[in-house]
């Protein structure tokens, strides 16, 4: 998704073991990487099995971790799903509330998603 940027960049064991090292789960295309601070970001939910569909429901195929701008319907949706999590200064998801992973386990995802197909 142009522009997308994972919130908080989400992913639990749970995706982990069903998407992220499993390359014969792998459904779609990979998405493009792109280090564009000028794009707009979107929010997804790395516990999502996709990352195509952004919370403001826009759709994409590329994952930027560098913008410098997020969506407001994105952010907006957000705090719709929990009401104060802008204002948590803890990371946690606000699909359900569970801690944000740590920055290995986020790497690992998007190298999964931007990484070949499988054979």
């Amino acid at each position: 998704m142009t522009g997308a940027l994972a919130y908080r960049r989400q992913v639990s064991s749970f995706a982990r073991e069903q998407h992220v090292g499993a390359p014969e789960a792998r459904t779609e295309d990979a998405l493009r990487l792109s280090a564009s601070p000028d794009d707009i970001g979107h929010l997804v939910c790395c516990r999502a099995l996709s990352w195509r569909t952004a919370f403001c429901g826009a759709e994409g195929d590329t994952i930027n971790p560098a913008p410098e701008l997020v969506c407001t319907m994105c952010v907006e949706q957000a705090e719709a799903m929990w009401p104060g999590i802008l204002a948590d200064p803890e990371a946690f998801c606000p699909v359900d509330g569970q801690p944000c992973p740590d920055e290995h386990e986020i790497d690992l995802r998007i190298a999964w998603e931007t990484g070949p197909p499988a054979p």
